[in-house]
């Protein structure tokens, strides 16, 4: 049965690329059997759009697939990984650099700064966050200005937490 899958598979590939049955199976073992990486592979390396060669020797399509062939399938997979990373990075900088942390105390603004700084002083200075809490106590309020479900959610919390300290402050009092 998983003869029969890799068969069609070669063949699919064969068909879509106009290359030799060798090549495909090639193509096909140096990605795994995943078709489009496959695909992918031959279209990187020029081989696409050929005539089909005929095999001559039946010794050649037993062969391994190289291994300059194998890394750079491995090379192009990291490259495309690290593209992603560095893609998810960028849009986390853009969205904390959109939305603000705004502190307010009596209904004055006090300090407006992009959520990304926030994030960062508290990552770089543990007493960061104790001091936001304890402004709680001194009547200071948190809110997140920007869009986005995340930042009403966090919102409510923040609002929630400001009254507790408050619910606590008076029963102190």
């Amino acid at each position: 049965m998983l003869v029969m899958e890799n068969l069609e598979k070669v063949e699919l590939v064969r068909e879509k690329c106009g290359v030799s049955y060798e090549e495909a199976r090639k193509a096909l073992e140096a990605c795994g059997y995943e078709v489009l990486d496959a695909i992918i592979m031959l279209e990187r390396e020029g081989k696409t759009a050929q005539e089909p060669e005929v095999v001559v020797e039946v010794a050649e399509a037993r062969e391994e697939p190289k291994a300059e062939e194998r890394s750079g399938y491995q090379e192009s997979k990291a490259t495309n990984a690290w593209n992603q990373f560095c893609k998810r990075c960028r849009e986390f900088v853009n969205s904390g650099m959109d939305t603000t942390f705004v502190a307010e105390r009596n209904g004055e603004r006090v300090i407006a700064l992009p959520v990304l700084v926030v994030i960062i002083g508290l990552f770089m200075w543990g007493a960061s966050l104790w001091l936001l809490i304890i402004g709680m106590f001194f009547g200071f309020r948190y809110s997140l200005e920007g869009k986005g479900k995340l930042v009403n959610d966090l919102n409510d919390v923040m609002g929630k937490a400001a009254d507790a300290a408050d619910d606590i402050k008076e029963s102190v009092a």
